[in-house]
């Protein structure tokens, strides 16, 4: 197919689309940082090339040849605002300079970004033609990024990717959710809110037929299960693989307001980036996260594999496997 890049393979995601591609035959190349933990990519036949998306001069060591990006490295999580746009926005700048100064005779640019990007909708399912409104800095660092893709789209053939809540082996982000789960006692909070998720390997799926798809430059498309679930529902598929009967604690919206200020107040002391904040908390209290994948269904021919069942059972799985649950 030609020489593949993917940005982000240490992580959850990408470690995955890596490992698929290889198992594919394709020739992957992955950028990885000179501190990634190369764990997950060991045994895997890919080129590592080293580099930083933030670093646009350590960019320069890529191959001269790539025809197709993955782009998938960014944060979802930091210790301060600026780092979001630093990563998730700038990064993205660099890249794409990369890839004009390069010159790469580029046949499609998969850009990851985020359903994120979609706050304060009404109660209706999210349509990917929808205006974003992102409401924390994660998200609008993405909607930047996206805009940045889309102002280069008529030299760059670029495909946005809007996926839900991801899950699936590896992932480390809602882990402490199964583990709370684990110990019986689980808050909610926001116990009327409605969500799609997606495992891993249909985001996967989704990725890579995005390859061959026929469609036109600056398409973006959602990716999910293609259902909706209220939270009690993925608790309690999550707490009968885990053999708990869960009792629920309620909070306030005051007293959560309150737990996240202090949840900041530890970061700054620990020095280490946490997912629950004042700016998460605003997406977490949304009302609805689901979203309509039909244009993904009609245009790349994506079908979800994956029930929330089987998906959070193989999670659970080898979480126990690995000794983190």
């Amino acid at each position: 197919m030609g020489k593949i890049l993917v940005t982000g393979a240490t992580g959850f995601v990408g470690s995955h689309l890596a490992e698929t591609l290889v198992k594919k035959g394709e020739d992957v190349y992955c950028l990885v940082r000179a501190t990634s933990n190369l764990r997950w990519l060991k045994g895997l036949s890919v080129k590592l090339v080293q580099g930083d998306c933030t670093d646009i001069s350590s960019l320069k060591s890529l191959p001269s040849d790539i025809e197709f990006v993955f782009h998938l490295a960014g944060l979802v999580k930091a210790r301060s605002k600026r780092a979001f746009y630093e990563v998730n926005y700038q990064g993205t700048v660099n890249l794409i300079r990369i890839c004009l100064t390069k010159m790469w005779s580029l046949k499609r640019f998969i850009f990851i970004s985020t359903l994120a990007v979609h706050g304060s909708p009404s109660d209706s399912m999210i349509k990917s033609d929808d205006q974003p409104r992102p409401l924390s800095h994660y998200a609008k660092s993405k909607w930047l990024a996206e805009q940045a893709l889309l102002s280069v789209k008529e030299i760059i053939p670029v495909i946005i990717f809007r996926p839900t809540v991801i899950y699936g082996p590896r992932d480390r982000e809602l882990l402490d959710f199964y583990r709370l789960i684990k110990t019986g006692w689980v808050p909610v909070l926001n116990p009327n809110g409605k969500l799609s998720l997606c495992y891993v390997l249909d985001l996967v799926q989704a990725l890579i037929k995005a390859l061959k798809a026929d469609v036109p430059s600056g398409s973006v498309f959602f990716v999910s299960d293609g259902n909706a679930y209220s939270w009690f529902e993925v608790i309690n598929i999550i707490a009968s693989l885990l053999d708990k009967n869960p009792c629920y604690i309620y909070f306030p919206k005051g007293i959560l307001w309150i737990m996240a200020i202090f949840a900041e107040a530890m970061a700054n002391i620990s020095r280490q980036p946490i997912m629950f904040s004042r700016d998460k908390l605003k997406e977490i209290l949304q009302h609805t996260w689901v979203c309509d994948i039909s244009n993904s269904i009609e245009n790349l021919g994506y079908r979800p594999n994956y029930s929330l069942n089987i998906g959070m059972e193989e999670t659970i799985h080898w979480y126990k496997a690995q000794g983190w649950l």
